[in-house]
């Protein structure tokens, strides 16, 4: 028995007004192992396109109602739909009808009546072309991931949290957020008693604490060393506050290194700052959020400050915070 190709889940949408046309392109299709829809007008096509996505559409060009070059400079102005592939199939040799086609946004084209393998070789060529762009796209996708990424914790570094945070600010300019900065305390001694491998290895697992507590619309960044930031969009600064201090006191309650058989306690102090209500700039945002931290120190650490508490202790013994005045 012949083996035929397989293709995706996507199938090829195949448009023409000539029944005879449309079962005969759709039939040679099929017996190659294709999965084919046919339709037989522009508008019936781009009612599909709303539920169903092809790998490819083979469009005529004279039809009655909208043309198939019409339906073809819609379907490449659909941001959801313009990287279909799409073959103009035309009875007409016409120079002028080719560009048309090629102006609307269409791949390539199919002079009719074709024989059977130029437009199996036109299909193939097309489908496989497009699989190349979409694994490139994809590929690219995941390189700018990774590019955010931060290798020892898996969280994202601050190349995406100036990003991120800078696009949030000015796209939704309305919406609450508010910024924490964590460090670990006393991380030194850590590092100077039981060694830099196992400080990283620390740093790790308390990134594994702190990631499955964050919604999912906010985000935890390594700023650095034994440093952190996390992203709280949507919280202002009481939800901002609470949501920091169930960071703290789950660190607080976890043991650390103990697949080195160790049993290392590890606490964190927190200074937040909350947009729009301690700043209105992304930099003063991180700058009060730090701000706020050294006041956690201050304090005696394993803590969490709002930087409104900073300023208020500020007032009542008569002196301006860093970056006041």
């Amino acid at each position: 028995m012949e083996k035929r190709e397989k293709t995706g889940d996507n199938p090829i949408f195949v448009v023409d007004d000539n029944p005879v046309v449309l079962k005969l392109i759709a039939s040679i299709l099929e017996r190659e192992g294709f999965t084919v829809r046919t339709t037989t007008s522009g508008l019936e096509l781009l009612t599909l396109l709303e539920s169903i996505q092809p790998d490819l559409i083979l469009l005529d060009i004279d039809m009655p109602g909208i043309s198939g070059i019409e339906t073809c400079r819609r379907i490449k102005s659909d941001p959801r739909t313009t990287e279909i592939p799409i073959l103009i199939v035309t009875a007409s040799n016409d120079k002028e009808h080719v560009i048309a086609g090629f102006e609307a946004g269409a791949q390539d084209y199919i002079i009719k009546p074709s024989t059977k393998e130029e437009l199996l070789a036109r299909v193939r060529t097309h489908l496989a072309l497009h699989k190349a762009q979409q694994a490139l796209k994809a590929s690219q996708a995941r390189y700018r991931e990774l590019s955010f990424i931060d290798d020892l914790t898996g969280l994202y570094n601050t190349r995406y949290l100036y990003k991120a945070l800078q696009d949030q600010m000015s796209r939704h300019p309305e919406q609450a957020l508010t910024i924490v900065f964590m460090d670990i305390d006393k991380f030194k001694q850590v590092v100077d008693t039981h060694g830099h491998l196992n400080g990283s290895r620390a740093i790790a697992e308390l990134a594994a604490v702190v990631k499955p507590l964050l919604p999912d619309d906010c985000f935890a960044v390594s700023y650095g060393g034994d440093e952190f930031v996390a992203v709280l969009t949507g919280h202002d600064r009481q939800a901002g506050a609470q949501r920091a201090e169930q960071i703290r006191a789950a660190i607080a309650d976890n043991r650390f290194l103990t697949d080195q058989d160790l049993d290392l306690h590890i606490t964190v102090s927190c200074g937040i700052a909350s947009y729009p209500q301690d700043a209105q700039s992304m930099v003063d945002l991180l700058g009060n959020a730090d701000h706020a931290l050294f006041e956690t120190k201050r304090r005696g650490k394993n803590g969490v400050v709002t930087y409104a508490e900073m300023l208020n202790v500020a007032q009542e013994n008569n002196f301006l915070p860093l970056g006041q005045g």
